[in-house]
């Protein structure tokens, strides 16, 4: 997308020669906000007090919570003002206004999804506390805008001109960041075509089923014609763009009671895996006033805190990978004879709503864009020129106001019950909520809105003509899973599977394979009572279970090549970490690449099908299944049964074998012969991309150095500490992770501590721009209330 975004800065750049320093000045220095001394606004019943750490964290102390709403939209504006610039042109699908025709097919899908649309029409009818928190942060963010010295070097390159920030905008970001946590959409569309490729009964074979053993939380599809593969990967090149893939939804939470805790009073550790950026999607705040002590992360856009403490209850989320998502095949009718454009339903004819949109696009013409919903969504090829029969999306974000009001009342909770009560309001995404509160109680619940359906099918795209697969409203509230102080005082939440088979509801097909979730339980096994330096190194652990299972089958093999045989004894004394330093651990992750394809392409059967299926989809080897990286217990399973039928009728032992051979030349041909140059930490680490820095082109590439960073990270998908990779392409770099880690003592808050990946600040000429990534690489968290260095009192204008 870089290479969108930077053709209008192109100039800018090109005529730095001899101004070089005044430029260095223009773009890094010039843009630094005032964090010291007094600013008069517009917006405030009172004075405020922001008093930075010397991280750059914001404390906020104001009189009311409305003017608390206001400072936290104004230290936004400060330090990440492109960051909400650039996510609200996202949500309203106005890229194409400095990006040029290339932003046309991320903003035809914005439109039609119509995200701005939807939150405009949603300012009147949220909850009126969530307004007056959104007009206050509006106002705070505006006034930062008056007040910066210089635009941020993003908005200088780009030449955009700011616009006033309305509470629409963060309702339409609301509805990004539930577009990032479900991925039905796309899994149904890849389910389809393997269904069409190699048949129902293989697809069940393949389907990953959730593996025995691992931690479980508390206890007929309609052939589509068209090209689903095509469609998921333009949606999944659109995620890319937004930094929203599907591969960034996993998260780890715990917690335990006194009985488990040093402290004998219950601790709480969460860590969200989101897309590695700079800056990233975090921002940690505390808040207080008279009402109201809150402190923890929040997210650029909307006031308040999603992952944090009060000085009674701390918590975190995990996905839930809730199915929320459902496509629709559509019988369309197109205006014929007087008469208007319709769709059937239920044997009758009813209007097709059609709406006329037009996308700005700079150095071209408008580009018209026509909509097409029914009663079940947009359809969702049209806008991505897909073929077959029109595809309406069903989606709770699409039909629910999204509570932006919670995450600023969540403050006033005394206890978790509080807690639980306050997210009853809660609707999309869905989430797992693990608390502990300073009563001595640990808890979950599932929090969200969970369609209720009728005629099961919800894997797969259905038929929207005969009302038999209709949405029957939501689960309620109270039947949703919750556990409070479980016997053994430990609760454990990794994408894991939440309910046992006799639940009564779908929740979902997409659970997580569950070997983090296990991992965690292994490592409070370990000892009776933990502290928080324990939960500590727990986040950082990179121990893979899969990885130690798959280098024993392999040590069973007798390749007859040497390289093979000095690989597999590498294997053999490998103790299934994979730190930055390990090379046997990046054998087994580059050969798990290469046996997942060489799989997938054995099953298909068909050479150039195969390939069209791994080329299409962005997930890498985990392209022939439903859901990310929850192939690998599945194929792990297969291997040991040994089906040979299955896969043409070669040997599962020999298929290995070459997977290895290949993984091995691939590493060769990268990394060179010497297996040195094989270190984990140098074939994956970590990228902190910034959208300036993405594509080819020379600026691109010129800015990726200045405004990008890179760790030799270790760990993978499967460990606590879950540095992810798409391996597509042969790229096995990270590129999410956990983005927010939160370490809490209920019982005394002055000892818990955060740490998030990049730094406080979206300006590269600031400290903290990436302040905080050598700490996050190596663990290390920081205590909340650190003492002041720098204070800035807003006074009422």
């Amino acid at each position: 997308m870089a290479g969108r975004l930077t053709r209008g800065g192109a100039a800018a750049l090109a005529s730095a020669g001899a101004a070089s320093l005044g430029l260095w000045h223009r773009f890094f220095r010039a843009p630094l906000p005032r964090t010291r001394g007094a600013i008069s606004v517009n917006g405030l019943s009172a004075p405020v007090n922001i008093a930075r750490d010397d991280l750059g964290v914001p404390r906020i102390e104001a009189r009311t919570v409305e003017d608390l709403c206001f400072a936290q939209g104004f230290c936004m504006g400060q330090d990440r003002l492109f960051q909400l610039e650039l996510y609200r042109r996202i949500a309203a699908g106005r890229l194409s206004e400095f990006a040029g025709r290339e932003g046309l097919v991320t903003d035809r899908l914005f439109r039609t999804l119509g995200f701005r649309r939807q939150a405009e029409a949603e300012v009147a009818t949220i909850h009126k506390r969530g307004r007056t928190y959104l007009e206050a942060y509006a106002a705070g963010v505006n006034a930062a805008i008056e007040a910066m010295p210089a635009p941020p070097i993003e908005l200088q390159l780009l030449r955009i001109d700011l616009e006033p920030w309305t509470p629409a905008d963060s309702l339409s970001i609301g509805k990004i960041i539930a577009l990032g946590f479900s991925t039905n959409m796309e899994t149904e569309l890849f389910r389809a075509e393997l269904v069409a490729l190699i048949g129902a009964e293989k697809v069940a074979r393949l389907e990953p089923q959730y593996p025995g053993g691992n931690p479980v939380v508390t206890q007929p599809g309609v052939p589509w014609s068209g090209d689903a593969l095509e469609l998921a990967a333009q949606i999944a090149e659109v995620r890319q763009t937004i930094g929203f893939g599907l591969e960034p939804v996993g998260s780890n939470n715990w917690a335990v009671s006194g009985e488990r805790s040093a402290t004998g009073s219950p601790l709480l550790a969460g860590d969200p895996h989101i897309t590695a950026s700079i800056p990233d999607v975090w921002y940690t705040v505390e808040l207080s006033s008279p009402d109201m002590e809150m402190r923890g992360g929040a997210m650029p856009g909307f006031p308040g805190i999603v992952v944090g403490q009060t000085n009674d209850v701390a918590w975190s989320f995990t996905n839930v990978m809730a199915d929320v998502q459902d496509l629709y095949v559509e019988r369309v009718r197109s205006a014929h004879e007087g008469q208007p454009a319709a769709y059937e339903f239920e044997g009758q004819w009813r209007p097709l709503e059609v709406l006329h949109d037009r996308i700005a696009v700079r150095g071209g013409h408008p580009e018209p864009l026509e909509i097409w919903r029914t009663h079940h969504g947009p359809i969702m090829n049209r806008p991505l020129g897909a073929s077959g029969e029109p595809l309406a999306l069903a989606w709770t974000a699409l039909r629910e106001a999204w509570p932006v009001h919670l995450a600023v009342d969540c403050g006033y909770a005394r206890s978790g019950a509080d807690l639980v009560k306050t997210f009853a309001d809660h609707t999309v995404p869905c989430m797992n909520l693990v608390w502990a509160d300073s009563g001595g109680n640990i808890g979950y619940k599932l929090i969200g809105k969970l369609p209720r359906r009728r005629g099961g099918c919800p894997d797969l795209p259905k038929p929207g003509w005969t009302g038999e697969y209709e949405w029957d409203g939501y689960v309620p509230f109270d039947e949703l899973p919750e556990i409070v102080n479980p016997p053994g005082g430990t609760i454990v939440t990794a994408n894991n599977r939440i309910a046992p088979d006799d639940y009564p509801h779908h929740i979902t097909s997409e659970y997580l394979d569950g070997y983090r979730a296990a991992r965690i339980e292994q490592l409070l096994a370990e000892r009776d009572r933990h502290s928080l330096d324990d939960f500590e190194r727990m986040q950082t652990d990179v121990l893979s279970i899969p990885g130690g299972e798959t280098a024993r089958r392999l040590c069973r093999l007798e390749p007859e090549g040497q390289r093979e045989i000095r690989a597999l004894e590498r294997l053999r004394s490998w103790d299934g970490t994979l730190g930055p330093e390990t090379i046997a651990g990046t054998i087994v992750q580059v050969f798990t690449v290469h046996f997942a394809r060489a799989i997938a392409a054995a099953v298909i059967g068909d050479d150039e099908e195969a390939a069209r299926w791994l080329s299409k989809s962005n997930l890498g080897f985990t392209a022939m299944t439903s859901s990310p990286w929850r192939f690998l217990s599945r194929m792990l399973e297969l291997w040991e049964e040994a089906d040979e039928e299955l896969i043409g009728g070669s040997s599962w032992d020999d298929l290995a074998l070459r997977a290895l051979g290949s993984a091995l030349d691939e590493l060769t041909t990268r990394y060179g012969e010497d297996p040195a140059g094989w270190r984990w930490g140098r074939v994956h680490g970590v990228r902190f991309a910034h959208v300036l820095g993405e594509g080819n082109g020379a600026i691109p590439r010129v800015l990726d150095r200045v405004l990008s960073r890179r760790v030799p990270a270790g760990g993978s998908q499967e460990t606590v500490c879950a540095n992810g990779f798409i391996a597509h392409g042969g790229d096995y770099t990270g590129v999410w992770g956990p983005s927010f880690r939160l370490l809490a003592d209920a019982a005394d808050p002055t000892q818990s501590r955060w740490q998030h990946m990049t730094g406080q600040s979206g300006h590269p000429g600031s400290p903290h721009y990436d302040d905080l990534i050598e700490p996050w690489l190596h663990g290390a968290t920081n205590r909340f209330g650190r003492p002041a260095s720098a204070t800035l009192r807003l006074d009422p204008a």
